[in-house]
């Protein structure tokens, strides 16, 4: 991390204010739920090299700004006192300057209490845009056919899994085959487009099990388009090939 952004880790590293935080390019990037993101830095207020504000900018994940706000550090530190400094015998309000191409906050440095500060007054302007988490629905994703009967009942398991943990597990596998036929291609069409449909009042997606079937393919191209995050039991997402998966129905 560079200058910036190991100062933007002792504000947001923690993940209390923005969700899921990146930091780069000076940046740090981050989740307010499900379509809203965040990006802080900080920036000048007219004088060159020298960052009084920290900067947010909350945006919707297609359709770009939704606000964008300067908290400058004399309103969120306020003035500051350094004793026995005769340059400063009435305070400073804390900068970052860049000289020689190196930043550091200039004849003072923030203290843990200011940060916190910081972090307090950013968490109360990102809060009136957070999206109200989604109640905790967990979405169960795994193969349903071949071995109905044994695959139905490892995905009851992996709900009961979610359900111990305190989430609500949405698992089409025990809702649609006591409704919805099988054999029926309308109604198995119909329980897929709204397997499909429940993927957007969901938290998260749990991917299940060794073989990825393309209708599992499906629900993880669903949530990543809707922004949910998916979650697998596998080391790495897509272990199994959408093209091995052409001869296994789920």
């Amino acid at each position: 991390m560079n200058f910036f952004e190991q100062e933007l880790a002792k504000v947001f590293g923690e993940g209390d204010v923005i969700e899921r935080p990146e930091f780069a390019g000076g940046c740090c990037v981050g989740s307010l739920g499900n379509d809203l993101r965040v990006k802080t830095q900080f920036v000048t207020c007219g004088v060159a090299d020298q960052y009084e504000a920290l900067r947010l900018t909350v945006l919707n994940r297609t359709d770009g700004v939704v606000d964008k706000i300067d908290l400058k550090f004399r309103d969120t530190m306020g003035l500051k006192m350094i004793p026995d400094n005769p340059n400063f015998t009435e305070g400073i309000v804390p900068y970052i300057w860049v000289c020689k191409d190196m930043p550091e906050w200039y004849a003072y440095k923030p203290t843990a209490e200011d940060y916190t500060r910081l972090r307090k007054s950013t968490k109360n302007y990102l809060e009136q845009f957070r999206e109200q988490e989604k109640a905790r629905l967990v979405y169960i994703c795994a193969p349903l056919r071949g071995d109905v009967v044994a695959n139905i009942e490892f995905a009851r398991a992996k709900a009961a899994e979610v359900f111990r943990e305190g989430s609500i597990p949405i698992c089409p596998h025990l809702m649609f085959p006591p409704i919805a036929d099988v054999n029926n291609p309308a109604q198995d069409e119909q329980a897929r487009q709204m397997g499909l449909q429940l993927i957007g009042l969901c938290s998260r997606v749990n991917v299940y099990g060794l073989e990825w079937t393309d209708d599992m393919w499906a629900e993880i191209h669903q949530a990543e388009k809707l922004g949910v995050p998916v979650y697998t039991d596998q080391k790495t997402l897509g272990r199994s090939s959408r093209q091995k998966n052409k001869d296994y129905e789920r």
